[in-house]
């Protein structure tokens, strides 16, 4: 009677093992099918995102390219080269609205009249010569004893007249005065100055020739009271 007894208590254990196993395989079969669903779900809302990327940025492209033929056809001037000149005349200009000492000013005035001439109007309106202090000591630049800086900003560019890819400019240059590097931290805090620059820019955009010429200062607007 104890062995039947003993018999019934190990059946028991086993089928319970057994029911217990098959619990445990179907959660897990269950668990393991319900990754697999989320996983090709994932997978089918990215393609479906990439599609829908892909057919926006191909729709903004088409959209782009009508803009410059619509633009190109009423002014002459492919947009491209707009672009183009913008980095062109930003890497001409930024040398003058960047400098940090006496030294680097006087360097980058002699740079500009080497390059445009003694009589130019760009170096007479934005670079006129540095003050010289008389001291003990000798001669001391006015922009080292105010420790001036000058850090450039953003340019912005509007073609006026254009003889096939020759295009003559009015550059807008903004530069801000300060001491300090710290300065720029913040350079919404200082005062904003701004250049007003006319130039021509020249040259084949495919052999890497686009250079900027013909820089002057603008002369702003003029009237006279003859008839």
């Amino acid at each position: 009677m104890h062995h039947i007894k003993n018999n019934r208590t190990l059946l028991f254990l086993v089928i319970g093992g057994i029911v217990l196993f098959i619990f445990v395989g179907v959660s897990l079969w269950s668990q393991i099918a319900e990754k697999k669903a989320l996983e090709d779900e994932h997978a089918s809302l990215i393609s479906k995102m990439n599609t829908v990327e892909k057919n926006i940025a191909k729709r903004q492209a088409e959209i782009d390219a009508k803009k410059s033929a619509s633009i190109k056809e009423a002014t002459g001037i492919d947009p491209s080269l707009i672009k183009t000149d913008t980095t062109a005349a930003k890497s001409y200009f930024k040398p003058a609205f960047n400098w940090k000492s006496g030294g680097d000013y006087d360097k980058t005035r002699n740079d500009y009249i080497e390059s445009l001439g003694k009589d130019n109007t760009f170096t007479a309106t934005y670079l006129p010569p540095d003050t010289k202090i008389d001291t003990d000591d000798g001669p001391l630049s006015y922009i080292d004893f105010k420790g001036l800086q000058v850090t450039m900003g953003d340019i912005h560019i509007v073609p006026m007249s254009a003889e096939g890819n020759r295009i003559r400019y009015v550059a807008f240059v903004q530069y801000f005065m300060h001491k300090d590097e710290s300065d720029m931290v913040n350079p919404e805090a200082l005062e904003e100055s701004e250049a007003i620059i006319e130039f021509t820019a020249a040259g084949d955009v495919e052999k890497g020739e686009r250079r900027v010429t013909e820089v002057n200062a603008r002369a702003g607007f003029q009237s006279s009271l003859e008839p």
